[in-house]
């Protein structure tokens, strides 16, 4: 019974799919559909990026009310960021997902591709991230950097060196699949971040067309990418966490239907 439980994957919804609705949408479809959690966009018009205790709170009592948990708070918090327009507080990061129940905050890792990326930007992101780690683990909260082009984490291979360099047990990756395959395969990369997997955002691509380095986003069970497989090294990893649908197929006007199918080809795995 045990093993049965180990190996059944939670699923959650990114309220990110809905961002041009309001955060009670995204709610209501996650319970219809039959998710087990709700992944909390750190924006509005769901939610503010500063920290309201009052408005945490009633977004709290919403999930609730539907019998949903929060396994994610997905804050713009960005260690080492270069630009200017960046005004998340971790502090407010930290009390909204404390607030929401979240045990993890979704994080980022500068601004820049870790192949263009200075030596004092990536020491600037790891001395960051090491602080932050160290407050968050006295609220009890863990840290997701986010596996993203335009960041430190773009790669496997980058996300590692990060993981290795702020060593902290409350320091993980939220893993997804990039668009871009040249110089990994989605199992290589994330066989290079096992086992500090704490989320996944599960997104899958199409080419435009034929040898076109352009994609579109497509259904769970129609892209380039193998889920099958990937939950597998999750699971030998011993994996207890949520993946998370993050966005709906591009060419699906009815982006209700498209998370409902892309929830039932998770839960198929």
């Amino acid at each position: 019974m045990a093993e049965a439980k180990r190996q059944s994957f939670n699923i959650s919804l990114c309220t990110i799919a809905f961002r041009e609705r309001l955060l009670d949408y995204s709610l209501d479809l996650a319970a219809e559909a039959g998710f087990q959690g709700i992944e909390i966009w750190g924006r509005e018009p769901h939610i503010s990026e500063e920290y309201d205790k009052n408005r945490v709170l009633a977004a709290a009592r919403m999930v609730q009310e539907r019998d949903l948990v929060v396994p994610v708070f997905g804050s713009y918090l960005r260690f080492g960021a270069t630009g200017n327009d960046e005004h998340v507080v971790l502090k407010d990061a930290l009390q909204i997902a404390a607030g929401l129940g979240a045990p993890i905050v979704r994080v980022w890792a500068s601004d820049v591709g870790s192949a263009e990326a200075t030596e004092s930007i990536w020491q600037r992101t790891i001395d960051e991230a090491g602080e932050a780690a160290a407050r968050a683990s006295k609220m009890g909260l863990s840290l997701a950097v986010e596996m993203h082009g335009n960041s430190l984490a773009d790669t496997g291979a980058s996300a590692r060196r990060l993981l290795d360099a702020v060593s902290a047990d409350n320091f993980g990756v939220n893993f997804q699949p990039s668009s871009k395959q040249r110089d990994e395969t989605v199992l290589e990369r994330m066989e290079r971040v096992l086992p500090s997997v704490m989320h996944v955002h599960a997104q899958n691509y199409a080419p435009l067309e034929p040898g076109s380095d352009r994609v579109e986003r497509v259904a769970l069970s129609e892209g380039s990418v193998d889920y099958a497989p990937l939950f597998g090294l999750l699971r030998d990893s011993g994996y207890e966490g949520f993946a998370s649908v993050e966005f709906c197929a591009s060419g699906n006007p009815d982006k209700r239907e498209a998370i409902t199918r892309d929830y039932q080809y998770l839960r198929s795995l």
